[in-house]
């Protein structure tokens, strides 16, 4: 009986201490900052990248739940800032963005606050904006981490 105490125990203690580890694995695949690496378009072989983009952009994810995207496009600057939530769908994982206010820089099939974003590898962030005729646009996270 003692035995099978002491297993039950060690098994729970292992498997709290694997969930941990996973927890902060899932958290940091999106902190930090994101950057706007290929865009294309609906036009067979539309791809661009670097500075052949429209425009250059990136976000920063922060570990409080909020965000800011800043785009610079003619050398002007946008910044919009809001909230985001990590949702889980059976098809993958999203990020759902929700903007505090409107703003032109905000990639939505709807024309509201809302942007979402789903990772098409643990590495690559990509807008569902071209389900509805945006462009597809594709981040990639740096190392660096903001808090």
């Amino acid at each position: 009986m003692k035995c099978l105490a002491l297993i039950i125990t060690f098994l729970t203690v292992f498997s709290s201490c694997t969930k941990d580890t996973e927890e902060a694995t899932t958290t940091a695949e999106y902190y930090g900052k994101w950057t706007l690496v290929k865009m294309s378009g609906s036009i067979i072989n539309s791809v661009r990248t670097g500075t052949a983009m429209e425009w250059q952009e990136y976000y920063l994810f922060k570990n409080d739940g909020t965000f800011e995207k800043h785009r610079i496009r003619n050398s002007v600057e946008t910044k919009a800032v809001g909230t985001y939530t990590r949702i889980d769908y059976q098809d993958g994982k999203y990020l759902e963005l929700l903007y505090a206010n409107n703003s032109e820089i905000i990639g939505s099939c709807y024309g509201n606050l809302n942007e979402e974003l789903y990772f098409a590898t643990d590495t690559t962030l990509s807008s569902s904006w071209n389900a509805c005729d945006g462009p597809g646009l594709e981040y990639q996270k740096e190392d660096s981490n903001f808090n």
